[in-house]
């Protein structure tokens, strides 16, 4: 071999390893192409999340989108959810690895967009009354009048009641099963005054009453906290009547389902309902998957069904609250184009088979489950209440909870809600705040109206 020969040979070998070098330091991949070519230069995009139920699922969409084109491919990276967005902020502002996309709830968006870690959605189309996503999942991704976001899934409770039992109700009282749903709360204790249980039945009605997820319904319709998106702190309303006579109805519920706060949980309870222990409970989604075990190892020999919370009564309306997982574009990321096209493919492209694979409940319209009951989580969650967005708000949640709990056990209905009211005026103004009492409403007797009294 000629000294020509040999220096033209140690020539491409440095100038192909200048090439692997380089690509290696830009953060994009060499690939082999399906067209026979040796390399390709793929630029990597990170998405980020911190649920390990996605993972199958979300590999198996990077996967898919990663044979679908030859210019990019996409990493998910599973993340502790143990400061979860902070760590984003942190790399991104360091441009150290940052992800490009992310997964986060839509109480993280107001956070997150003050930080830069949000970016405008580039199919405004599908949020402008097309019908692909219902209100509530629009509002949950609505920060200061824009859609910063992707709706992706949503948990809600919803009530669940068993069909068998209440059917046999329905024929004792010569109505459909249609009509023997019950409307309203009212509607509930009217069948537990009048129908004699099966043997095994041991409650109507039971729910757990320590988590404010599985009781806002009961006043949901009416406080107002920041907004249909749950951002504006000048839209606050928690202590009004409407709000109290929600209330005062709940608190003597105490007295007709005896809940013993100290034993029952979440758990418990539907594993009662799932045993036919219980006619009527509240659930999130995650009851249809255990129904169906249960089902499929007979312990749940019966049918049953779901649908939105009840009314509380036929003058006040109830409303269930709602946490919408989103995926976001990172406002640092240099690839937000085809972040958003990749997620584009897999929201509306690739998801066939996300239920099947996580159990989770897409944010989308006319999404067909293989399990006809999640149509019931997805009915509650049309008519739900966004959690707000507002960081001065973020322990609201918390303090409304403890509201509930005194006045479950006691406490004046009307003065709880005033005092929860003034504490959220503080937090988001920083200034000291009386609430003007408002007159005390007449008050709801249950009694009374179960028996024709009203």
């Amino acid at each position: 071999m000629s000294f020509k020969t040999r220096a033209l040979s140690v020539l491409a070998v440095l100038v192909l390893l200048a090439v692997i070098l380089g690509v290696a330091a830009s953060g994009a991949t060499v690939t082999e192409r399906s067209d026979g070519s040796i390399f390709n230069r793929k630029t990597t995009l990170h998405l980020w999340y911190n649920d390990e139920s996605l993972t199958d699922y979300l590999n198996e969409v990077a996967v898919s989108y990663n044979e679908s084109q030859d210019e990019y491919r996409v990493e998910p990276v599973l993340q502790s959810g143990v400061e979860y967005l902070e760590e984003i902020n942190r790399v991104s502002v360091a441009d150290e690895n940052l992800p490009d996309l992310y997964i986060v709830s839509n109480d993280s968006l107001a956070k997150a967009s003050l930080a830069g870690l949000t970016s405008q959605v580039q199919d405004q189309e599908n949020f402008d009354g097309s019908g692909v996503f219902p209100q509530a999942a629009i509002d949950a991704v609505t920060y200061d009048g824009q859609i910063v976001a992707y709706p992706f899934y949503f948990e809600t409770a919803a009530f669940l009641y068993n069909e068998t039992y209440l059917q046999t109700m329905a024929d004792t009282a010569g109505v459909s099963l249609e009509e023997a749903v019950p409307e309203t709360l009212m509607d509930v204790l009217q069948l537990a005054n009048s129908f004699d249980a099966p043997e095994g039945v041991e409650s109507v009605f039971r729910w757990d009453v320590d988590d404010i997820f599985y009781n806002y319904y009961i006043v949901g319709n009416y406080l107002n906290v920041g907004g249909a998106a749950g951002d504006d702190a000048s839209q606050l309303d928690i202590y009004n009547t409407d709000a109290i006579r929600c209330m005062q109805v709940y608190q003597q519920l105490n007295q007709f389902f005896s809940i013993d706060t100290d034993t029952v949980n979440y758990s418990g309870v539907l594993d009662d309902f799932a045993n036919g222990r219980i006619a009527f409970t509240v659930a999130t989604s995650d009851a249809a998957a255990v129904m169906r075990e249960a089902q499929a190892d007979g312990r749940a020999d019966f049918e049953y069904g779901v649908t939105r919370m009840p009314d509380v009564t036929d003058e006040l309306q109830s409303k269930s609250m709602s946490v919408t997982q989103c995926l976001v574009v990172n406002g640092y990321s240099q690839e937000q184009d085809e972040a958003n096209r990749f997620i584009q493919y897999m929201i509306y492209e690739h998801n066939d088979d996300f239920y099947d694979r996580t159990g989770k409940a897409l944010a989308q319209s006319g999404y067909s489950y293989s399990d006809p009951h999640m149509d019931g989580f997805y009915e509650a969650y049309v008519d739900s209440v966004p959690l707000t967005k507002m960081r001065e708000a973020s322990n609201f949640w918390v303090l409304l909870e403890n509201a509930f709990s005194e006045i479950w056990n006691g406490a004046d209905a009307g003065e709880t809600l005033r005092s929860l009211y003034e504490q959220m005026v503080v937090q988001l103004t920083g200034e000291e705040f009386t609430a003007q009492e408002i007159p005390e409403p007449e008050p709801v007797d249950i009694n009374s109206m179960l028996t024709g009294g009203e």
